[in-house]
C-alpha cells in the first residue's frame, strides 16, 4: 500500500489492526510520527520549531499507544 496522505494512513492502520495482532509496533508507529511531525510542522509553523513539532509527535505517539492500544490489548 502507498501512503500518500492521513486518510491512507488511516486506511493502512485499520487494515493492520484487522490483519496482525501487533498492528501498532514499532514500524506502525514510526510512520504514523512521521505523518503526525509534517501535519503538525504545516499547521504550527509560525509557532513552533521543527524540533518542537517531532517531540510533540513522538510524545503523542507515545500516549496513544499507552492509553488507546496498550489499554485494549
Amino acid at each position: 500500500m502507498k501512503i500518500q496522505d492521513t486518510s491512507d494512513l488511516l486506511s493502512y492502520l485499520i487494515t493492520q489492526s484487522s490483519e496482525r495482532k501487533d498492528w501498532f509496533g514499532f514500524t506502525q508507529q514510526r510512520i504514523t510520527a512521521i505523518s503526525l511531525a509534517h501535519e503538525i510542522a504545516r499547521n504550527h509553523a509560525n509557532t513552533i520549531s521543527p524540533e518542537q513539532a517531532v517531540d510533540y509527535a513522538i510524545a503523542l505517539n507515545e500516549a496513544i499507544y499507552q492509553k488507546i492500544i496498550r489499554t485494549t490489548r
